[in-house]
């Protein structure tokens, strides 16, 4: 395909725990760019402030997983990022690609820059509440210290409260760090314990909606209190009371972003910065019950909620299934069979674009200690557990990691692709690609389907140890202590496994050779026992050398047996002949010392012999056959 007709590339990098607004973001994107000529790759965190540093690390390597030379523009969404570390080395990446960046809440040289006023929303709330409904006691519940949109919304708290001369300190301001939990538990003893304020102001629609049913939970009416959040999201307006709140207008950022895109990959010139003002919608939490059609909004919320509920349990279903095969899969190839039987069907709820992509060493990462992969970085190539493009299974295997997708639509209709991580522990070993999904970020599936995956990977990783510790056991329990062949043990497992064969007829030709060691008890008594050991090994190695290619037991002291296969079989006669020669040569020396001097009697019986004989009748003949040599090998010496 020509450059000229090359889809153009956009690379998205947020975190989707801020979903609401990054869905605004994303529709506003996306229904704004040419149609046929852009594919939008959003590479997604799920990384929170209760994340450990393994998790944290973890999840953000999705970040670095795209090769942004390969793509014409990238944005940085930076509201919901939270962690100073991770944002300061996405903007190191983005700095080194080359490429127009457009950088969404946060300014940084070199970036274009789409800036959201949160205070002019805050403040217009801030006023509203003081001049409206007579606020004089106000509690602000902020983000994280350092989050500058937190910050952002506080000052407009501190300004208005000034300006209105109402008292406003730092004992004013609880640091939430956007936990929900947290804030449980400090307002419920704060409420128990104390007056409550004329106001909570929240930092978003979250904690507001948590302040209101902690009423609930202590038995206080609903408005004991005016709540308000920050955010305007679809759950804070479904809400009773709605919750007054700020709306960010995040569509329309979305839409500014593809006006820039289409400006800077034409290499147009464009402002350096925008601002988009926040929009302030008073609400039934504020007491303003007749500015909103809020029972209506209620009302057609409430219809939804059982296909609501009734998709939720069909996708959970679905990735249910992907756990239960992960974790039931006997090794890598077997976990690759049963996740395409699953996904690579007409219809799912993952959609008919869909991939789930490995590292290589998953392969044998159940056994090896993980400290030797890659830590916190994708490996430079990746290998194809699912894929399926637009219904259709793409049949492929390892991939260089910079391509991303082992196959995408060159032209076409514009598409989403939505990256999640597949992580253990530190070793992060894959990612799970969504296509075109669109409400599943709203709906936060992306996080349920990677923390299924990451939860059944501990239980494969497990199982597959499990199993190999349970094969090591079992090979030491079937193993001999002296000669280190098979045991009586493997040897009566063998058989069980042998008559089975037998009975359907479906088995290999076979001989059964019975040996018993001549002299051990005379060496044991005249040379002592560890010469007798040392006789009983050199008996085994010259049975063992003798048939070479097939499983040999010792199921007594000094008795071995021999179930000879395949060419052993083919030479079964003629083999036994050379070792009963090499004996003989031994014995015709005199310089051979006891212990050299082998002597063992045996016994061979052909499965073919008698038709109709078991495995029973077929040792019994080589069992005889050993002792009527046995006592010719007596007679002669």
């Amino acid at each position: 395909m020509e450059e000229a007709t090359r889809k153009k590339k956009i690379a998205v990098f947020l975190n989707g725990w801020n979903n609401e607004n990054s869905y605004r973001f994303l529709e506003g994107l996306r229904k704004h760019l040419d149609e046929n000529s852009v594919d939008t790759y959003v590479f997604i965190s799920y990384a929170i402030y209760s994340s450990s540093d393994v998790e944290l690390k973890s999840m953000c390597t999705i970040f670095d997983l795209p090769d942004l030379s390969t793509f014409d523009a990238a944005i940085l969404f930076a509201p919901g990022l939270n962690f100073t570390e991770v944002i300061n080395q996405l903007i190191t990446k983005l700095e080194k690609s080359g490429i127009p960046v457009i950088s969404i809440g946060l300014k940084h040289p070199g970036f274009t820059y789409i800036g959201i006023n949160n205070y002019t929303g805050m403040r217009q709330l801030c006023d509203h509440l003081i001049e409206k409904h007579g606020v004089k006691d106000i509690t602000f519940i902020a983000g994280p210290k350092e989050n500058e949109d937190s910050n952002v919304r506080l000052q407009a708290v501190r300004d208005s409260a000034e300006a209105h001369q109402v008292p406003f300190t730092e004992d004013n301001i609880f640091y939430s760090n956007w936990e929900i939990g947290v804030v449980m538990f400090e307002f419920m003893e704060r409420m128990r314990n104390g007056k409550l304020p004329d106001a909570y102001i929240c930092a978003n629609d979250q904690l507001a909606e948590t302040i209101s049913y902690l009423f609930t939970d202590l038995g206080l009416p609903v408005d004991s209190a005016i709540v308000t959040g920050f955010d305007f999201q679809e759950e804070s307006q479904n809400f009773y009371p709605s919750i007054a709140s700020v709306d960010q207008c995040y569509d329309t950022v979305g839409e500014q972003a593809a006006a820039l895109f289409a400006k800077l990959t034409a290499g147009e010139e464009v402002p350096g910065e925008q601002l988009i003002d926040c929009v302030f919608h008073p609400g039934e939490s504020c007491g303003c019950t007749d500015c909103r059609s809020d029972e209506q909004r209620r009302k057609m919320a409430a219809r939804g909620i059982p296909r609501h509920f009734m998709s939720a349990d069909m996708v959970e279903n679905r990735f249910h299934s992907m756990e239960h095969e992960i974790i039931q899969s006997v090794d890598y190839h077997d976990l690759k069979e049963k996740l395409q039987k699953l996904f690579l069907t007409p219809m799912g709820q993952e959609g008919e674009t869909f991939y789930i992509i490995m590292d290589p060493h998953v392969v044998d990462f159940s056994f090896a200690d993980i400290a030797g992969y890659p830590q916190y970085h994708y490996s430079d190539l990746m290998d194809t557990i699912v894929a399926k493009n637009n219904g259709l299974e793409v049949i492929s295997g390892v991939f260089s990691t910079s391509q991303l997708l082992p196959e995408n639509d060159p032209e076409g209709p514009n598409h989403m692709y939505y990256f999640v991580p597949v992580y253990y522990e530190s070793f992060v070993c894959g990612y799970i690609v969504f296509a075109d999904r669109y409400d599943w970020l709203k709906e936060r599936y992306f996080v349920t389907c990677e923390n299924f995956f990451n939860r059944a990977l501990v239980s494969y990783r497990r199982n597959m140890q499990l199993t190999a510790l349970n094969a090591k056991l079992s090979m030491l329990m079937e193993k001999d202590s002296l000669t280190f062949v098979k045991n009586r043990t493997a040897y009566d497992r063998y058989v069980k496994g042998l008559d089975s064969k037998m009975l359907s007829g479906d088995y290999e030709p076979f001989a059964v050779v019975c040996f018993d060691i001549n002299y051990l008890k005379q060496i044991n008594d005249e040379l002592g026992h560890e010469a007798g050991d040392e006789y009983i090994k050199r008996c085994c190695k010259l049975i063992c050398n003798t048939y070479k290619h097939s499983p040999v037991f010792r199921i007594g002291g000094d008795e071995f047996i021999a179930i000879a296969v395949h060419d052993d079989y083919l030479h079964r006669y003629e083999l036994l002949q050379d070792m009963r020669s090499q004996m003989e040569a031994l014995w015709a020396n005199p310089e051979t010392s006891p212990v050299d001097r082998i002597s063992v009697a045996s016994g061979l019986a052909d499965c073919g012999e008698h038709v109709g004989d078991d495995y029973g009748a077929i040792f019994r003949r080589a069992d005889a056959r050993m002792y009527e040599n046995k006592k010719i090998m007596k007679a002669e010496r």
